[in-house]
């Protein structure tokens, strides 16, 4: 297998499991097991580092601000993508799609606020 064929399916391969280790830390925290849920946090974020290194050294990022840019666009998307589909489901999917769309808008703003700074 070639390099980037690798690269490209390690990346996703740690990206879903960032997403399962913190799917079951909600658990394990509405569970009241507290311990358990942090240690599975550390190991997401760990394995988010390693999607992460692995897209640094290969230099996928490339310029940092057009990369903030690119984000930044895509996040207000995002929001925009959630809320409407917020309009078209109950509860309790109505709520989590407002809930991340809101967040989505929030790291817009962090975006923008940082992208601001680089210019200065």
């Amino acid at each position: 297998m070639k390099l980037e064929e690798y690269l490209e399916k390690w990346v996703k391969g740690e990206a879903s499991e960032v997403v399962e280790y913190l799917a079951a830390a909600i658990i394990a925290e509405e569970q009241g097991l507290i311990e358990v849920a942090e240690a599975l946090k550390m190991i997401a974020l760990e394995e988010a580092y390693h999607g992460a290194r692995a897209l640094a050294q290969a230099g996928k990022i490339g310029d940092l601000r057009e990369f903030l840019r690119k984000r930044i666009e895509c996040e207000k998307e995002a929001a925009q993508v959630r809320h409407s589909e917020a309009q078209h489901h109950d509860e309790p999917w109505k709520t989590l799609f407002e809930y991340t769309a809101r967040d989505e808008e929030r790291h817009a703003r962090i975006l923008e606020a940082l992208l601001r700074k680089l210019q200065q």
